[in-house]
C-alpha cells in the first residue's frame, strides 16, 4: 500500500498560510485564526483516532476484509495530516510550546 504525503499536506499547508496571512494583515483576529486550527486538530485526532480504535477491534476480533485496509489508508493519511496540523499548533503557540519543551527560566534568580 502506498501512502501520499504531499497530497494531504497541501490543502492544510495552504490553508494554514492563507489564514496566518489574513491575521498578520489584520483581516481576521488572531483568536478566529487560533480557534479555527484548534478545530482542525481536534478533528483530526478524533477521525484518525477512531479509524485506529475501529481498527483495533477488527483486528481483536479476528475480521479481515477490504474495509480494513481502506480504513488503514484513511487512519495513516489523516495520521500525515494530524501531524501537519500539530507542527501549526506548535507554531501558534510557540511561546508556551517552548516553555513546556525547554523549562522556563525566572530572570533576575541565581542557580
Amino acid at each position: 500500500m502506498s501512502y501520499n504525503i504531499l497530497i494531504p499536506s497541501l490543502p492544510f499547508l495552504i490553508a494554514y498560510l492563507a489564514t496566518y496571512t489574513l491575521y498578520k494583515w489584520g483581516l481576521i483576529k488572531k483568536g478566529l485564526h487560533i480557534n479555527l486550527w484548534n478545530i482542525i486538530l481536534l478533528a483530526s485526532f478524533i477521525i484518525s483516532g477512531g479509524a485506529g480504535f475501529i481498527l483495533m477491534i477488527l483486528m481483536e476480533m479476528g475480521v479481515v476484509s477490504t474495509i480494513n485496509f481502506g480504513l488503514l489508508f484513511w487512519h495513516v493519511e489523516l495520521g500525515i495530516t494530524l501531524t501537519l496540523v500539530t507542527v501549526f499548533h506548535f507554531h501558534i503557540y510557540w511561546k508556551s510550546t517552548k516553555k513546556t519543551l525547554f523549562g522556563y527560566k525566572k530572570k533576575g534568580m541565581g542557580s
